[in-house]
């Protein structure tokens, strides 16, 4: 009897002394991000990896999603004929002038657009962030983008992170902290 206690007891002991040298640094600086301080966005809860696909640029060069492994993707559907669109993206091209060199991207589709249409309003706000051709929205509703703008934040693992439908001051307090949060690798 004396030794069953004495092994429990040395189990405990040892046990104990396990969770104090564990180390939760990593846990604590992992701690899960509230994705809803951009009002428009919801969390992903399943983190599934997003799906891949290749569109061309105005340019017409092929530019696909894996293209950005590595970073933190701000996917933007979006329209020149949209006036939502025509009002986020201003704030879009900030923050990745912002963030660009810390692994960060807009990658904004053109859905159901012309080409010439989509070009002109690149031009216009004078974007710089990479531009995709969706001009039959196989991707928008590939990803459920049936309205504009509609938005996806995207894992440097191509994971979903969060996404959200309407538009959104991107380059308010809120949205870079979230932004910086993401590159800084926290999710």
């Amino acid at each position: 009897m004396k030794s069953g206690f004495v092994q429990r007891c040395l189990i405990t002991a040892g046990f104990t002394a396990g969770l104090l040298t564990f180390d939760v640094g990593p846990l604590w600086s992992q701690a899960k991000l509230d994705y809803k301080v951009v009002p428009i966005l919801q969390p992903m809860k399943d983190r599934a990896p997003t799906p891949e696909f290749t569109l061309a640029t105005p340019e017409g060069k092929k530019l696909s999603l894996k293209d950005f492994r590595g970073k933190v993707v701000l996917l933007n559907f979006w329209a020149s004929w949209c006036v939502p669109c025509r009002e986020e993206m201003p704030a879009m091209e900030k923050l990745y002038q912002e963030y660009k060199e810390k692994n960060f991207v807009v990658l904004a589709v053109a859905v159901k657009d012309r080409k010439q249409d989509a070009i002109d309003f690149v031009k216009e706000l004078k974007l710089s962030y990479p531009i995709a051709l969706d001009p039959d929205a196989q991707v928008g509703n590939l990803y459920g983008a049936w309205g504009l703008p509609a938005t996806y934040l995207i894992g440097p693992k191509g994971e979903g992170l969060a996404r959200g439908w309407g538009p959104a001051e991107w380059y308010n307090k809120a949205a870079r902290n979230l932004i910086k949060d993401l590159v800084d690798g926290k999710r």
